[in-house]
């Protein structure tokens, strides 16, 4: 469904981190969202005041939560700005120190002194090394922690000495003291926030996510704004790992295609082709024959067929018109590959060579997928010039329009499409689905019913008439929309729809009930058989292997989604549910974390 529940709540899968099943930990990320709605941002320590009364909120020293005031401070601007300038005096210390003014430890004075005399020149030195710190001498500031540290291994002692790093932009020695602090106190948040600064700052996103999935489950996954930078890492990271991966130019699920193709009237040269015995124009006949017949298999032998018929073609002064038809779905397949430059490239050839309506509304297509809205709006226009009476012109336009949400223009459009191709089914569909969007539910009814009247075999209309019934809450009937849909599809040498309708029967049972969880993997299982290609098919079985705590079959159907993807954006996406759940793993086997889990579940009756 275009409203996939999976991705709408990407979220709530990122910050539960779950420890036990996920329907569990999904209960109580959802009830704790309901119950602490209006609760105050920022994460909360609760021993924090010991270390308030030293350096405060140092530990946010390289943080960006605070480069927004109108004052700017420095990168310890967490941390209390310095009252006075003073140093610190040697009359009033109990500990030696050299000339520079810091202390003079050796493993001999130390050995010497009492516990209590220990414990006293730490609490002094911490003092002193605050008063360092305010002043801005962090490594003086460094030398008074380290003092301190040697006479006590004091999680605060690590952790004002980490800020002073952080202030100096040194974050492997702030990883190193933050690690320690937390070794000493699991639940230490300041320490955990700022060493998962630390690691952002050197990309090492991974290890980030996991001190802020553990910040937002100290907090009782209440803490909006560290979901939100926790949501900002794994987005770095996921971009990291895409621009990593070789890139594949492939073509998509043949639904997709079938669609893309589906919405055009009958290529007219194609009566021309079919006395074609050899050559260049055999192979584009045979191609043009594949996309008609819209088989799962067909579109990747049309692929070759329209190389073949470009190169057999090009050389030929006197086919030049054949040879830019040839150019024009030879951008039409390295557009559906995603490679929208070349794409660009064979479509302005095609159009200097002899531009027809349908060439310019692929380069319009191009252009819009580029978000290049005024120049494929131009492309419409000369192709309306060029023949008025061209139902792709304005049903690709109507589309356009439809989604920029421009729907008065949209359905101005598409009507004028409809009566141009009156047997362009999708022209009917859009229709009904912006009389809906209008606020008009009944007379969608209406417009869908006639559609059916029209194309009775068609799976495309119930389908999406099943979307809309979902979205309106008439479950049932929207389930059995899919059915008829589904199928009608089986019953069809053309792919048509192919795995959506059963993709969409699937999502809505697995959210309206956790009991019917494996019929709607079933459905899903099979909708992958039945389109290899589909990512929604996969990224919504790995929603359920999730919910059936199936979490390496999850992150393997989450990574071929990626792989099948079309958009980067699309990619960047299905990676981030992967990657995410290889946290909810990490997260799972640290038993503290666990432990913290089932606490807070428990308090809310999760159990």
């Amino acid at each position: 469904m275009s409203d996939n529940f999976f991705i709408k709540n990407k979220t709530a899968i990122i910050v539960t981190a779950l420890a036990v099943t996920s329907a569990f930990g999904a209960y109580y990320y959802y009830s704790q969202q309901q119950e602490t709605s209006s609760s105050s941002p920022g994460p909360k320590d609760s021993k924090s005041s010991s270390e308030d009364k030293s350096i405060g909120g140092a530990g946010s020293s390289s943080s960006s939560s605070k480069k927004n005031k109108k004052k700017k401070k420095s990168k310890s601007s967490s941390s209390p700005e310095p009252a006075e300038s003073k140093e610190v005096s040697s009359k009033n210390t109990k500990y030696p120190i050299n000339s520079n003014g810091s202390p003079a430890l050796t493993p001999e004075i130390i050995s010497n002194l009492s516990d209590q005399e220990k414990e006293e020149w730490a609490i002094q030195l911490k003092e002193d090394g605050n008063t360092e710190f305010k002043n801005k001498k962090y490594e003086k500031a460094i030398d008074f922690y380290s003092a301190a540290l040697a006479l006590k291994k004091d999680p605060i002692y690590y952790s004002n000495r980490s800020a002073c790093y952080a202030a100096l932009d040194d974050h492997e020695n702030v990883i190193k003291d933050t690690t320690e602090a937390i070794k000493l106190k699991p639940d230490y948040t300041k320490c955990i926030l700022r060493r998962a600064t630390s690691y952002e700052v050197l990309e090492r996103y991974e290890d980030a996510m996991f001190d802020l999935t553990a910040l937002t489950i100290y907090g009782g996954f209440s803490n909006k704004s560290v979901e939100q930078v926790l949501e900002r890492v794994l987005r770095k990271h996921s971009i990291k790992i895409v621009d990593q991966k070789e890139k594949n130019l492939v073509l998509p699920s043949a639904a997709t295609i079938g669609s893309f193709f589906g919405a055009f009237d009958e290529e007219k040269e194609l009566a021309s082709l079919s006395e074609a015995k050899e050559g260049g124009e055999k192979f584009l006949y045979d191609a043009l024959i594949k996309i008609q017949n819209n088989t799962r298999d067909g579109y990747e032998e049309a692929d070759t067929l329209i190389n073949q018929a470009v190169n057999a073609l090009k050389d030929d002064e006197s086919k030049k018109a054949i040879y830019a038809v040839a150019l024009e779905y030879l951008a039409a397949f390295q557009f559906l590959k995603n490679d929208p430059n070349v794409a660009a490239e064979s479509i302005n050839q095609a159009i200097s060579l002899k531009p027809r309506p349908r060439s310019y509304v692929f380069r319009a297509l191009i252009n819009a997928d580029k978000s290049s809205y005024e120049e494929a709006l131009r492309d419409f226009k000369a192709a309306e010039e060029l023949d008025p009476t061209s139902p792709d012109t304005f049903y690709h336009l109507g589309q356009l329009y439809y989604l920029t949400g421009d729907l008065v223009n949209a359905e101005i459009n598409f009507n004028k499409a409809k009566s141009l191709h009156p047997n362009n089914v999708y022209a009917y569909i859009q229709l009904a689905c912006i009389t809906y969007k209008n606020g008009n539910p009944e007379l969608a009814y209406e417009k869908f019913t006639e559609a059916k009247l029209k194309f009775p075999t068609s799976p495309e209309i119930p389908n999406y008439y099943g979307e809309i019934l979902a979205d309106k809450g008439e479950i049932e009937n929207a389930l059995k929309q899919f059915d008829i849909s589904s199928r009608l599809q089986e019953k069809l040498d053309r792919f048509s729809v192919g795995a959506l309708p059963l993709i969409n029967q699937a999502t809505v049972i697995s959210r309206e009930s956790l009991e019917r969880i494996g019929e709607a993997e079933t459905l899903l299982v099979k909708a992958c058989e039945l389109d290899p290609k589909s990512e929604l098919a996969r990224i919504s079985l790995a929603q359920i292997k999730l919910q059936k705590d199936e979490v390496d079959d999850a992150i393997i159907l989450f990574e071929e989604s990626c792989d099948l993807a079309r958009s980067i954006e699309e990619k960047i996406q299905a990676i981030s549910f992967a990657e995410a759940t290889k946290m909810q793993k990490r997260i799972k086997n640290d038993p503290i974390l666990t432990k913290k889990i089932t606490e807070l579940m428990r308090q809310s009756g999760a159990f």
